[in-house]
């Protein structure tokens, strides 16, 4: 029976590392063990489970459809090794997870140290990409999004709601005047963010809904480079506030027509909704989601007290 686990793990191991050798190492077993347990495992299911060349070894469909029946059993022996000891089961493998660009890097990426030292068992590899398109075939076990793929069965949490944040430099401000309300942005010089190029952008407030056209000389996709565009005097950026905050703390940017709001920003985590979740997944979420909120709560302080 423990020869059988053994060769179950080699083959979830293969489906992670793809060589005989790599396997080998990480099981501290040797190569030639790695292939005996495949080729047994090939013969006890009937079924060819990876596709041997000279250059490569790949999974066939039938692996993939098989591995997470697989992963689901090793979790569940290791659960029972670790219950009948009276311990709590590790943590343990390789987590693929996919990052929007600028939230990734500004929100996330800083909180993956931490994680990874609570869960030394743990490896992360973050695809950092505004290019999402299919979850399951990229290899992806979550994802966080701002704007989830359409299509595919998935399950969605949100984490945490950003805003959209109106704001410009003192030094563009001190010559072009401050706008008072989102009309005056069509008389300003805009970094516009091709998401709102040649649309109607609908500011609310308490004083009812403005929509305005926003026309700029200085368009962009990339919310990172209206940031730096803003920081350099270009003009005015509608940021989201992760990228806004810092610098309306520190003084280098000015919050504008904060009277008026744009539709928040979801960031949601979503996984395919068919597929197993690990408990290195699990353990992810379960760490990811209360640190950003965490990072909601001290904003807003900082916010309130800069007000004050």
């Amino acid at each position: 029976m423990t020869d059988r686990i053994e060769a179950y793990a080699a083959f979830a191991r293969m489906m992670e590392l793809g060589s005989f050798s790599s396997v080998g190492r990480a099981m501290r077993i040797s190569q030639s063990t790695v292939s005996k347990h495949i080729a047994g495992l090939e013969a006890e299911l009937g079924v060819q489970l990876f596709h041997r060349t000279t250059r490569r070894i790949s999974p066939t469909p039938e692996a993939s459809r098989i591995l997470e029946h697989v992963q689901r059993m090793l979790e569940s022996v290791d659960t029972a090794k670790a219950v009948s000891r009276g311990e709590h089961p590790e943590t343990t493998g390789h987590l693929r997870i996919a990052l929007p660009t600028s939230l990734g890097r500004s929100q996330i990426l800083p909180l993956v140290p931490e994680f990874l030292n609570r869960h030394p068992l743990v490896s992360i590899e973050a695809v950092v990409t505004d290019d999402l398109k299919d979850l399951v075939a990229d290899g992806f076990e979550l994802a966080i999004v701002v704007t989830a793929p359409k299509g595919g069965a998935l399950m969605s949490r949100v984490l945490r709601t950003f805003e959209w944040v109106v704001t410009a430099a003192p030094r563009y401000l001190n010559l072009h005047g401050i706008p008072e309300t989102p009309v005056d942005l069509e008389r300003h010089l805009v970094i516009v963010s091709t998401q709102l190029a040649d649309s109607v952008t609908e500011f609310d407030s308490e004083h009812g809904r403005q929509a305005v056209r926003i026309n700029g000389r200085f368009r962009t996709n990339s919310d990172e480079a209206a940031h730096d565009a803003a920081l350099a005097g270009t003009g005015i950026a509608i940021l989201p506030s992760w990228l806004a905050n810092p610098d309306l703390e520190a003084g280098r940017l000015t919050h504008l027509l904060g009277d008026y709001y744009l539709p928040p920003i979801p960031v949601s985590l979503i996984y395919p909704q068919t597929r197993f979740l690990s408990r290195r997944a699990r353990s992810f979420i379960d760490y990811i989601a209360p640190e950003l909120a965490r990072g909601a709560a001290r904003t807003s302080h900082r916010l309130s007290a800069g007000r004050s």
